[in-house]
């Protein structure tokens, strides 16, 4: 099983809070984000691919013990060498910075079904092309005067997306099942401390999310009443984390997932 960190990197605007979602070629709009290489602690990878993948460098003065992030010079320098293969960790060493990874909170841990039937294209977990990932979503604050960088070369479409019009745009984002459940959440939230209080809250009760087959290829979260009679593997909670609640499934609709509640449930 491969591991992947991805990040909803976030902004307050008047309307409410928006996170960067990606797009290359064609396909679905995913959040930031690449693999975890072995050995590799989640948050620190999660700092690196979020530099690799949009020059957002969450980073700070070495010699410091303040946790301020700060703006390296030459972001786009830096980021060149790391993406041509040099070590991360060792190139922000050079110019005296490490990474600010306590900028980076836990938020969600899903997992993609490998078993048979349940990686074919249009049930996709991660938006991704391999079963059986493991995806860590991270959330972070993007940092003052700093602004996403991409190639002129990369084919990478980037957008704001605000996250309480996630659920209308789907259609047209091709927004992966985790990424619209991630939105939900955030769009309960009007200012970045709340999200980052509620992490910290999350994180006491972190449990993996593993969705299974349900009727009409729906896919159950682990709170669904009808998860213990999905189909595939299960990874059913042994208790019922706080953040576990409302919408607790996924239906297909047109080129999209919706999240919505099942019959008989409070919509939450």
């Amino acid at each position: 099983m491969s591991e992947l960190a991805q990040i909803a990197l976030l902004r307050s605007r008047p309307a409410g809070l928006e996170l960067l979602v990606l797009r290359r070629g064609p396909g679905t709009f995913v959040l930031p984000g690449g693999p975890i290489h072995t050995n590799e602690e989640p948050r620190l990878a999660a700092a690196r691919v979020l530099f690799e993948d949009a020059g957002v460098l969450l980073g700070r003065d070495a010699s410091a013990d303040a946790a301020e992030t700060l703006e390296a010079p030459s972001v786009p320098a830096l980021r060149r060498k790391i993406l041509g293969g040099a070590n991360a960790t060792e190139v922000l060493r050079a110019v005296g910075f490490t990474w600010a990874n306590e900028a980076l909170f836990a938020w969600s841990h899903w997992q993609a079904p490998s078993s048979a039937g349940l990686s074919s294209p249009g049930i996709r977990i991660d938006g991704g092309s391999n079963a059986g990932n493991s995806t860590r979503v991270f959330v972070a604050s993007l940092p003052l005067g700093m602004s996403p960088i991409f190639e002129n070369t990369e084919a990478v479409e980037p957008m704001w997306l605000l996250a309480n019009e996630a659920a209308a745009r789907g259609d047209e984002l091709l927004l992966p099942p985790h990424v619209i459940r991630t939105c939900w959440e955030l769009a309960h939230f009007d200012k970045l401390a709340e999200v980052f209080v509620a992490a910290r809250t999350r994180a006491q009760e972190s449990h993996p999310i593993l969705p299974r087959v349900g009727p009409n290829l729906s896919l159950l979260l682990p709170w669904d009443p009808e998860y213990a009679s999905g189909q595939g593997e299960s990874l059913a909670f042994s208790y019922q984390p706080k953040w576990a609640l409302g919408p607790s499934r996924f239906v297909r609709k047109d080129r999209t997932w919706q999240l919505v509640s099942a019959i008989g449930t409070q919509k939450g």
